[in-house]
């Protein structure tokens, strides 16, 4: 009994010995946590409104209550040096950053080298080479992309169309072309230098076009001009694309304006994404996306045309 004691008693020991001895878990020493970056505040916004006038005040109003409490808006004048003198005033001022609306404003911000601007409610802006890394626009033209995709709901037939336009516009014509194929459209551009030379232009494209779009170029485009070309669309039954409802008066199928709050979202965005960088990402000009669409019913129907349901809210007599 004993000896059978004395064996169980060897082999617990000799099970126990056959175990690895574990070493104790190391011990962890947390690295101390590193200090928060401390975050920089929002950029100021200085809104340069050129004129005031329904067309700009309503932008930089829009900026303004999107951007809130560090925006704030100068309005200038009408004399480029007085514009000059003001604008300059910043230039040596950190941390803030400008949209320019208007052709005087923007014009005037070029004073502002090293700042980040951005433009908009400017047309001709190549004319005054106001694109840099640090200055960069929103277009006061729609986007080609949603004017062709609405043309080709409205008038699901309609395969060729007319541009006119003065000087200096090669990136907008391109980026139309593109917009254009894209629905099966080919857009037929060409330059002009003055009023009679658009009348030219205008009628001697009828033969190869349904319809223009036209653009609000003031440089190629006067009063007894406009009134004269869309005359000849009405007796040609020409589809016109239009840039205010007024034309809609004188035979404009439908007229395609750029939202005020689309804008100023555009210009926010911009600037969002420049913030602390020494330059303005993206492209040189971006195109509102929404459209401010009305449709000419008793036009659409002179031209044989059904307006489709997903429009209809649009369409109204002028």
């Amino acid at each position: 009994m004993l000896w059978r004691l004395l064996t169980i008693i060897l082999v617990l020991h000799l099970y126990g010995c056959s175990q690895s001895v574990q070493p104790p878990p190391p011990v962890v020493v947390a690295e101390p946590a590193a200090a928060p970056r401390p975050v920089k505040p929002a950029m100021q916004l200085v809104v340069l409104v050129s004129e005031d006038i329904p067309a700009y005040s309503g932008v930089a109003k829009a900026v303004t209550r999107l951007a809130g409490r560090r925006s704030s808006i100068r309005q200038l004048g009408a004399s480029p040096t007085e514009n000059l003198r003001t604008v300059s005033a910043y230039g040596n001022e950190e941390r803030r950053q400008f949209v320019s609306v208007g052709l005087n404003a923007s014009v005037a911000a070029k004073a502002l080298a090293n700042r980040q601007v951005v433009f908009c409610q400017v047309f001709n802006y190549q004319d005054h080479a106001l694109l840099s890394s640090l200055h960069k626009g929103v277009s006061m033209t729609p986007s080609p992309q949603r004017l062709f995709a609405t043309w080709r709901t409205l008038a699901p037939n309609v395969t060729d169309i007319g541009l006119i336009s003065g000087p200096g516009l090669e990136e907008l014509i391109q980026t139309a072309r593109l917009a254009a194929r894209r629905y099966g459209i080919t857009l037929h551009h060409v330059t002009v230098n003055s009023d009679k030379e658009f009348q030219y232009a205008y009628k001697q494209m009828a033969g190869k076009v349904q319809g223009y779009w036209l653009l609000p170029d003031n440089r190629v485009l006067s009063g007894p001009a406009l009134r004269d070309v869309m005359t000849f669309s009405v007796r040609n039954s020409k589809q016109v694309a239009v840039f205010s409802d007024d034309l809609l008066n004188l035979g404009g199928m439908f007229s395609v304006g750029i939202d005020v709050q689309d804008i100023a979202q555009h210009v926010l965005d911009r600037l969002e994404q420049g913030q602390d960088k020494d330059f303005l990402p993206g492209p040189d000009i971006v195109y509102p996306d929404k459209l401010n669409l009305h449709i000419n019913a008793v036009m659409a129907q002179r031209l044989g045309l059904t307006i489709p349901a997903s429009l209809k809210k649009y369409a109204d007599s002028p």
